[in-house]
Order: C-alpha cells, then structure tokens, then sequence
C-alpha cells in the first residue's frame, strides 16, 4: 500500500535469488501502526485508525533508516521477540495504565509501571523480520503462515497454533487449563470443564491445590473427617432406597398430579411475573384462557395443556419457602420434584416424529427452567439444550418465518420469541459448562422478536401490528434488548472456550466496551421506565432489570476474567482486573439484605440456589482473587517510618476499609451457601470449597500460615455440613460453631401461606433420578456431595 516500503529479498534467507540492481525505497509516509495492520493511514497525528482502535498513544512515524544485517540477525530469535513484545506492551487508553488495588509501599522497577510510549525504536526491526520470515514462508511449499498469523512470533512447525500476542503472557492454567481442576477423574468417569468454569479460577489458588494433596493423609486420621462420611454413607445408601421405592412402579397421571387451584394460582402469577418477562414462551391471553377452561372443564383435560401447567409450576417454585406446603401435607419443593420427573417421562412417551410440534418446544423450554431453578440435574442441563435447538432446528424454528408461505402474523411473532429463547438458554447453558455454545449465528436467519404487547397478538389477524417504542415497557421489552447484544455475546463464549485461546486482548478491550455500554443503556431504559411508571399493572420490571444487569455483568467476567488471573504476569491487564472486581462485587450484591419495608416480590438472589448457583460462587472467588493478589501486593517494609498523620497511613487504612467490603461480600456469600445445603448433602461443594478459599486469603492478609488456617477452618465446615445433613437449621448450627448467619431480608419470600414462616431459600432438598441423570458425574453445578467426600476425591488435585 502507499507509504510501505519495497520489499527485498534477503540474502541470508533459504534461497537466495538473482542479486538485481539496489532499487531506492521510497521514505515510509504511513505511521508504523497502519503499516503493521496494513491498514491505509491518513497521516495525522494520531490518524484516524489509531483513534478507532483506541491506540493514539502508539500512533509514530519513523522515517527511513539504514539496515543492520548484525543486529536484525542477532535478534531473530523467538525469546529476543517476546522480549521486545513485552517491552513494547502498552496499556490500552480505554483503562489509561489505572492499577486497582494495586499499589506497592516499596520501590518498584520501572519495567513493572505503565508509562507513555516516548518512540518505539525496534519498530524497523520488527518490520524487518517479517519481511525475512515471508521471504522464508514464500520459499517453501505448502500453506503459508505469515507473522500477523502467528502473533508476531517465529513459525512453529510443530504447534502450528494462531496465538495472540498476549497469550505468552497468559499463565499456564488459564492457556492450556488446569489439568487437576479441569480434566477430573479416572478409567470410565471423567470429568471436563472449559475455560469460563469456576474450577480455572478455583486453581489460581495454590493454598487449595497444596492442601488438598498434602493434607489427605492427616483428614484421613481426623475423628471428624470418619464420623462425616461414614454418616455421609448411611445417608446416600437411605437415601437412593427412597428413592427407588418411590419411583420404581410409579405411574405418571400429570391431571392427579395438578394441585389445588389455589397453589397453583399463586404459581402461575408468580412465573408471569419473573420468568415470562425475560424467556419468553407462551401468549399470555391465551395460556390464561386455556387456564380458566382446566378448572371449569368437567371432561377429559388436554394433556397437553396440564403437561405445560406442570412443568411452568415446578419452575415459579423456586421463589416460594422450602417450608411451603401443599395443604399442610406435602412439600411444594418435593412436589415439584416430582412434576418434572413426570412431565419428562410424559414427553418420553409421547415424543416421536408426528407429534413434535409447537406446545412440545414451549414444555421443553418450560421444564429445562425449572431443572435449572430448581436445582435439579447440575450442569447436564447443556446437554438438554443441544436437544432443544435440534427439536427447534428440526421444525425450521432457525429459517424466517416468512419461508413458510402459509405463515399467519401470529405465529410467526411466537416462532422468532421461542427461538430467541431456545439460543439464550443455550447460551447460559453453555457458560454455566465452559462450552463454546451449540448454535452458529451464521445458520439461522429468524428475525429477531418485536417490542410487542400481547395484546396486540391475534391468531387470527390478517395486519403486521406496529411494535411498541423500547421506552414502553411490555413482557418483550427484555428478550429484546437481550437480544439486540446476542452476538456479542456468542462470540465472546466462543473466543473464550474454544480449544485455542486466540483472543487479542486489544479484542477484548473493545468488546468489554460493547458490552459494558449496551448494559448501561438497558439499565437506563428500565430505569426511565420505572420513574415514569410505565409498566402496566401486575408486571413489575425490577426482576427483568436485575437479570438483565447480571447476565451483561456475566459476560464482562467471562471475557475479562482469563486476563484478570494472569496479572501477575504483566500489569497491561489491570483493566481487566478492575472490571472482574466491580462486576463480582455487583453481582454478590443481590444477596445483600434487602432493606424496603414493600410487599414482598421474587428477587434474582433466590436463583442463587439453582439457576445461577456456580455464577455466586465464582463472582466470589473472582473477589477472593483480588484480596490474594492484594495480600501479595500490601506489604510495607519494616524500615519505613510512619506517623499517625500521614499519607501512608491513611492510604492503608483505605485499602483496609476496602478489604473488609470485600470480605463481607465472600463471607455472605458462604452464609448463602450454608443455608441453601439440602439433608441429601447437595449444597455442600460450593460451600466447602469457598470456605477454603476465604481462609486462605484471610491468612494471608493477616500474615498467618495458610495451611494451618484452612485445616482449622476445614474441621469446623466438616462439622456444619453434617449438622445440616442430619436436620439441623442452618441458624442453629452457626449459633453452635460461632459463625456468622446470614440476616434474614425485610421483605422475605412469596409464601402460598402468611402463616407459613419465611425461611432460608433451599431448592435443592431433594434428589431426583430421572433419563439421562447421571448421578455427580457433572456434579460442580449441582454441588453434589458423594464427590467431595469420596477416597480419591484429593488425590485428584
């Protein structure tokens, strides 16, 4: 392009061709960022292409030069380019070099700090080795690698891998992935986890990882650690001869199964009011008249019908107290149990070729909520959902709805929602397993759904009805605005968890600008919404707005989040760093109590059991790993003076004040999970592990030897859990050990009676082997208890 150079080949390559007469190089008029990208400059100061990749502070002209052969040939090799690259690294202007918690009391080097690029004068060499290296590559046979591909580094005939250039700069773990936490298990059971799993960021924590292999021996000997699992023994082998007993010769009639219409009243109200606003699945008007047509009908109920009524209550449950009953008898928690079981055994018989249709997609969808609301089948979820978008592909749900020539207005809007639905839950499903998602957004051309009310949804209309300004809020305002930011983030799950991690982090940078800005303008759409009261009657857009706020919240750690824990190998992703602390920390905020004195509504923290269980838990690790590398960083050194007034002082005291936030946030966190354990142990996983972690940090914090804390604090989280196992309240069993309980919330949970006492939230009290359950296999969602206690569970880190 204008302004590059002449390439000339060079002697010392390969295959040295015909020496030619020396041709004059025209003076390089491009600055050294636009010839390196190829890209055509403008010539300004900073040029336009600079601006648009934020990267003005790296926009530099060099002119001519005259070659050193000596030194291009000294310098060709691969560890001299990944030193010049990590010299020339340079802090994005999206974060302008900021540190986060990152300030060290003593003196550091200068090749540890931030600073503006004063020129870069490796540029020429960098520009000549690339030439040399294609002159190298256009020599040989076969397809051809250029540097651009290989990130700036030497081919590799071997690896053959496109690496980013940050990747050298990425740690081991988060690279190649932690083979302890992420490839489990042994022979016939193995386990595999990518790279947005919690299990990578449980191994930035060498505490952990040394004491569970060292300390195996000693809990062997522990009194506590024998009388756990062999109680742990009695209660699994009771509880799987329950269970048998129960759903052996059992008989699905899903219209016995309905409960009364009070309690499924309160249900139903209570899924149209939280899940039905941000997946949407069914026409409201006509699910409802259908609804009032069950109780009134005297014959024959469509199964249909009731199969959807079922598997829509089971997922609503998770919002009521674990202590609800169903006319004081049965449990509502066990109860919904049991109606996913059968309406999943119902679709089993009944699912062939001639009977897929439109209502078995929506009780699909239906049933795999409540799975994941109700905490029932862990992280295997996303094998469902692979299902689900083939049903969905099956019936042309991917292709436009106007393909299909006798489309009505109608159904094509319910086609375009369900689908929007199907890829989201997908999505989710996806991450919550740290797997690429199942859907290519190049393979389906469905329009995206409509800010419409249904109201203005007729089966029978013949006119497209005008859809609704997003400042309007309907049941569609949330899968809309989710959906306009889709593709963002696909493509960031995939970046992520893919097998080779090529993502760039100037990539990253502009793709957590993305995000983080279509976040902003969703909260403020709900924002305005709520101040001019505009959402009608019965539809309160507070739980649509907090679930839209995490799931942006969820992508920004999953993007930022594989740089935040290599930190400590180059300071360039301190932004990254940053933006995992305040999106942890925002995230953990929903379990804060609440302190509005108003009628109590559903809230996002109770999914914290089940739907996004693993989600809570690893925001609080991302904040367990800010405090670690602060305990690494927070060091004074003993000589230094310090007064009662001075700057320094008053700086710790700051990072203190900071530190303690951070440490009520985890440590809620665990009071959580301890009040969501089940009597069948499933519970115990997250909160085992997170109590570890906290000690850890803790120790460290507070100059103490890590080992002997967590041992300390392991004995203690042995007891309680099997306090809990056996009946014991969690409230009790804090009062007994000393801990802190979480405090109750003012507004409590929806409840089917007042006179019901609102409780800690545990949906996962019951245990439930249905096809394709696979035990713990795929337990670390589920947070089943046989693998933490099981022989070889610590031989295996």
């Amino acid at each position: 392009m204008d302004g590059d150079p002449q390439l000339q080949p060079d002697p010392s390559g390969p295959t040295s061709p015909a020496k030619s007469p020396a041709r004059r190089r025209r003076p390089p008029l491009s600055c050294t960022i636009c010839r390196r990208r190829k890209l055509k400059c403008d010539r300004a100061l900073p040029c336009g292409q600079c601006l648009k990749s934020k990267t003005p502070d790296q926009c530099i002209y060099v002119g001519h030069q005259p070659p050193k052969s000596d030194a291009r040939r000294g310098e060709n090799t691969p560890s001299d380019r990944a030193r010049a690259s990590a010299t020339n690294s340079r802090a994005s202007p999206a974060h302008g070099g900021l540190y986060v918690f990152d300030s060290k009391h003593h003196h550091q080097s200068s090749a540890n700090k931030i600073t503006k690029p004063k020129a870069r004068s490796d540029e020429l060499h960098e520009l000549r080795n690339r030439v040399q290296f294609l002159e190298a590559a256009l020599s040989k046979t076969g397809p051809i690698h250029t540097p651009e591909s290989l990130g700036y580094d030497a081919p590799s005939e071997a690896a053959g891998r496109v690496v980013a250039p940050e990747a050298q700069n990425l740690t081991d773990d988060v690279k190649e992935l932690s083979s302890r936490s992420c490839f489990r298990g042994k022979k016939s059971r193995t386990r595999y986890c990518g790279r947005c799993h919690s299990a990578v960021t449980l191994a930035f924590f060498d505490d952990v990882s040394v004491f569970m292999r060292g300390q195996r021996s000693s809990l062997k000997r522990n009194p506590d650690y024998k009388n756990f699992k062999s109680f742990k023994g009695e209660m699994w082998a009771r509880e799987r001869q329950d269970h048998q007993r129960a759903f052996r010769n059992k008989s699905w009639n899903l219209e016995e199964m309905v409960p009364p219409r009070h309690v499924a009243d309160e249900l139903v109200n209570l899924y149209l009011s939280t899940f039905e606003m941000t997946y949407r699945i069914l026409h409201v008007p006509t699910f409802l008249e259908q609804y009032e047509a069950y109780w009134t009908a005297s014959g024959p109920r469509d199964r249909c019908f009731v199969a959807k009524l079922l598997a829509l209550m089971a997922a609503s449950s998770c919002f009521l107290s674990p202590t609800a009953k169903i006319d004081g008898r049965e449990k509502l928690h066990d109860a919904a149990a049991e109606w996913i079981a059968g309406v999943r055994s119902w679709i089993a018989l009944t699912l062939v070729s001639s009977t897929i249709d439109f209502n078995i997609l929506q009780i699909e969808c239906l049933i795999l909520i409540a799975r994941q609301a109700d905490a029932i089948d862990g992280d295997i979820v996303w094998i469902s959902s692979g299902s689900l978008i083939r049903i969905a592909m099956t019936m042309g749900l991917h292709r436009s709805p106007y393909r299909f020539h006798k489309m009505t207005k109608f159904w094509a809007e319910m086609r375009r929602r369900l689908w929007a639905t199907i890829v989201e839950l997908d999505l989710q499903s996806s991450i919550d397993k740290g797997m690429p998602p199942n859907i290519d957004l190049e393979e389906f051309d469905c329009e995206a759904p409509s800010n419409l009310d249904d109201s203005q949804l007729t089966e029978y209309m013949t006119d497209d009805p005008v859809p609704k300004d997003l400042g309007t809020f309907t049941r569609s305002t949330f899968q809309v605005l989710l959906h306009q930011t889709l593709p963002l983030r696909v493509h960031i799950a995939k970046a992520i968890n893919t097998l080779k991690f090529t993502l760039s982090y100037d990539e990253a940078l502009r793709l957590s600008e993305e995000i983080n800005q279509s976040m902003q303008e969703g909260a403020g759409i709900f924002h305005r919404m709520g101040a001019a009261m505009s959402a009608p009657v019965g539809q309160d857009p507070s739980f649509a707005q907090s679930m839209l706020v995490f799931l942006m919240r969820r992508s920004l750690l999953v993007l930022n989040r594989p740089f935040a824990l290599s930190i400590l190998r180059t300071p360039k992703f301190s932004y990254s760093r940053k933006i995992c602390l305040e999106s942890a920390l925002q995230m953990l905020s929903y379990l804060e109590p609440s302190t509005e004195t108003q009628q109590a509504l559903p809230q996002l923290a109770q999914l914290s059991g089940g739907m996004f269980r693993d989600e809570f838990l690893h925001a609080a690790l991302t904040v367990c790993v800010e405090l670690y590398l602060q305990s690494c960083e927070f060091s004074l050194p003993q000589s230094l003076p310090m007064g009662p007034s001075s700057t320094l002082t008053s700086f710790n005291d700051l990072v203190r004040s900071q530190q303690e936030v951070m440490l009520q946030a985890v440590q809620r966190t665990i009071d959580t999970f301890g009040s969501r354990m089940g009597p069948s142990g499933k519970g115990c996983k997250a909160f085992f592990f997170l109590t570890m972690v906290l000690a850890s940090v803790k120790a460290r914090i507070n100059g103490q030897d890590p080992q002997k804390v967590i041992e300390q604090d392991v004995a203690v989280c042995m007891r309680q859990c099997e306090q809990v196992m056996r009946g014991t309240p969690w409230a009790a069993v804090c009062d007994q050990t000393g801990s802190s309980a979480m405090p109750a919330t003012a507004t409590g949970q929806p409840s089917l009676d007042a006179t019901v006492p609102v409780d800690t939230f545990d949906p996962a009290s019951f245990g439930l082997d249905a096809p394709l359950d696979f035990g713990n296999l795929f337990d670390m969602a589920d947070f089943g208890a046989s693998e933490l206690w099981d022989r070889d569970f610590f031989a295996s880190f």
